[in-house]
């Protein structure tokens, strides 16, 4: 099957996406303006559009030149200069750690000028077009006609059919490959993305992949456990449950002994979080953002507080679009927003962004989630601490069904870099299908392809992993091994779909950071950076749709750690300290430094991720692509960053 028979099938079928990158070896055609102006518009042309579909093309009838078309265009910005700041504002041992300024500010020095925004602007309104200038100046957006799009590229559009592609699906392509932009728009764009697209002629729509998140995993029935440990971790709830919640702890088989579900209260001890609550830091002063695709029920959010004694700041709710309550996908979202509450009941700002994606691409519509929280308007006029994210897909979903894909990568990485360079750190999930980031992908043929995941692959996000964890008596750490279904024996396993294991591996798209250690030549960025409980089993609690669940997935373990290191900054902050922001090479800098700087991060060194036998990767002694670094204890941390700290006294 072609490339592009791929994606229509996936994208009328809305295909749930896994997390996940890999590298590609066609990287499309980049038309230059003239020499000193090149623009990138990706694949575009019937030659290079037929060499990336892998088909023939033939000529069809055109549709309406008044069809609108979703384009993205990239400002020309201080890319370099931006990436040399966000390493600097992110370097422990540079002078310049922690000087962050106003996404605003970075914006206007970095990216677009106000001569290059009104410039564009200007040109699309005198057509009766509104551009949407997106806040960190990297890009903007537009719904243009293809009379208007000729206009602006110098080239006539043709429709062309393929033989694989259902009846009324057509490639909309220039039919010559542009070479400037109109009226000296390449003075202020160097990148024009959607300019080759698939259209569906038979509703007058722009086939755009689904981007869904990653599902939480499966909830499995008590009595399907061979009840015995492996790799440092129990199907059943160990520890001493100290949550008040009588419905959660009805989740039990019929043998009391072995119980599911760890309550918020043994996650917070387990990990240290008890001795920043211990001072008074229940979230006062963090900012935390949420990005999901689906809605959620704030009834099952009231249940979620109510029965465990966390109340607190009201979550403040940002509808981009129109996103929509899915039984099928909105687990996600409660659970995201119910393990944020379990760390930081009390934070200054909870803001959660639900996004009804718009641009014509996967890697664009992850853009626009990560994009929306860094709209300071949006957060109450100050920038948020920590975004975190659930979602992902396998890069060769992401990337190699987009033309303008290199493009589009880049505008993704300009976003992240300006919100590092603002103190905004973000967090991500690795994926839940081990080494093997593109299984299933879709029917058929199981994809047992080795790879990490996007965008847990960025370089400029803290990748988030998941383990297993057995509790001693009072809720400590006693084991943790790498999270990974096939090693708890459950019976039966999957014969067809996912077992369940944290996502890591090399990046095939995304180079080393200067803080990650060399895998391999060293050339890539390995995933993840540090992990934390997301086994499935025993399970996080989850109140869904009035009912109780208990369910896992690295969608667990980012919301825990991102919050958690919202706390942290906050302490900080409070402490006379700058706040956090990107943490990722903080995280690596303690792993590698004094004993008390080493013991802030236990290093997991039991079980795997290959949850589909295809040989990667084991548990090592220090770094490795099934955990990272390991997980942070974030008692031992507190200490680490707040040496002189001011212990509140409660009198009563």
């Amino acid at each position: 099957m072609s490339r592009w028979s791929n994606i229509v099938c996936s994208s009328l079928a809305s295909v749930i996406l896994l997390a996940g990158t890999v590298a590609i070896s066609l990287h499309g055609t980049t038309a230059q303006a003239s020499a000193s102006q090149p623009v990138d518009f990706g694949v575009v042309g019937p030659t290079s559009s037929a060499v990336w579909a892998q088909e023939t093309l033939t000529p069809t009838a055109m549709v309406p030149l008044s069809t609108p078309l979703s384009m993205i265009f990239g400002f020309r910005s201080d890319r370099a200069g931006l990436e040399q700041r966000a390493l600097a504002v992110s370097d422990p041992i540079n002078p310049d750690y922690g000087d962050y300024r106003s996404v605003a500010e970075n914006a206007a020095t970095y990216n677009a000028t106000d001569a290059q925004i009104s410039l564009v602007t200007n040109w699309f309104a005198a057509r009766s077009i509104a551009v949407v200038v997106d806040a960190t100046r990297a890009f903007a957006t537009a719904s243009v006609p293809i009379s208007v799009v000729e206009q602006m590229l110098g080239a006539t559009y043709g429709a062309y059919s393929f033989s694989q592609a259902p009846a009324g699906i057509v490639l909309l392509t220039p039919t010559t490959v542009p070479l400037t932009l109109a009226d000296s728009l390449d003075e202020a764009i160097d990148r024009v993305g959607g300019a080759t697209l698939l259209w569906n002629t038979a509703n007058d729509q722009q086939i755009v992949p689904s981007a869904q998140p990653e599902p939480v995993v499966t909830q499995y029935q008590p009595t399907a456990l061979l009840v015995q440990p492996a790799d440092g971790g129990t199907p059943w709830r160990t520890g001493t449950a100290t949550d008040a919640c009588a419905v959660a702890e009805d989740l039990s088989p019929s043998d009391p002994a072995y119980r599911l579900g760890l309550s918020p209260s043994q996650l917070r001890t387990a990990y240290g979080i008890d001795h920043l609550w211990d001072d008074g830091h229940r979230g006062k002063g963090a900012r935390i953002s949420i990005v999901d695709f689906s809605a959620y029920l704030q009834s099952d959010i009231d249940q979620w507080r109510e029965c465990f004694g966390l109340s607190g700041t009201p979550v403040t709710n940002h509808l981009i679009g129109n996103p929509t309550f899915d039984p099928a996908t909105s687990d996600e979202t409660t659970l995201d927003i119910q393990t944020v509450l379990s760390v930081a009941p009390e934070a200054d700002r909870i803001d959660w962004f639900g996004v009804q994606p718009t641009l014509p691409t996967l890697v664009g519509q992850f853009l626009q989630l990560f994009a929306a929280p860094m709209d300071a308007s949006l957060t109450g006029g100050v920038a948020t601490d920590v975004i975190t994210a659930s979602f992902g897909s396998c890069e060769t979903g992401a990337f190699e069904g987009d033309p303008a894909y290199a493009l589009m990568v880049g505008l993704f990485d300009q976003v992240l870099a300006t919100g590092v360079v603002s103190g905004i750190g973000a967090f991500v999930s690795s994926g839940d299908t081990g080494s093997t980031g593109c299984y299933p992908n879709g029917p058929g043929t199981p994809n047992l392809a080795i790879e990490a995941q996007f965008p847990a692959s960025s370089r400029w996000v803290t990748a988030v992993g998941g383990t297993n964890l057995t509790l001693t008596p009072d809720n400590h750490v006693a084991s943790s091994g790498v999270w990974n279904d096939r090693n708890f024996f459950i019976t039966p396993l999957p014969q067809i779909g996912i077992i369940g294991s944290g996502g890591g591996g090399l990046s095939g798209e995304f180079a080393r950071q200067p803080w990650q250690p060399r895998i391999g030549s060293g050339e890539f960025r390995p995933v993840p950076d540090i992990s934390a409980f997301a086994d499935g089993l025993p399970g996080y609690f989850l109140a869904y749709q009035g009912q109780w669940l208990t369910v896992g997935g690295t969608s667990a373990s980012t919301p825990l750690t991102a919050s958690a290191f919202a706390l942290q900054s906050a302490a900080r902050v409070a402490n006379g300290g700058h706040r956090l922001g990107f943490v990722a090479p903080l995280l690596h800098k303690l792993a590698n430094g004094t004993p008390e700087e080493r013991r802030t991060i236990v290093d997991v060194t039991l079980g795997d991720n290959d949850a589909h036998l295809v040989g990667a990767y084991s548990a090592l002694a220090g770094y490795d692509l099934a955990s990272g670094l390991g997980w942070v204890d974030h008692g031992e941390l507190y200490g680490v960053l707040n040496p002189n700290r001011v212990v509140p006294k409660f009198t009563g």
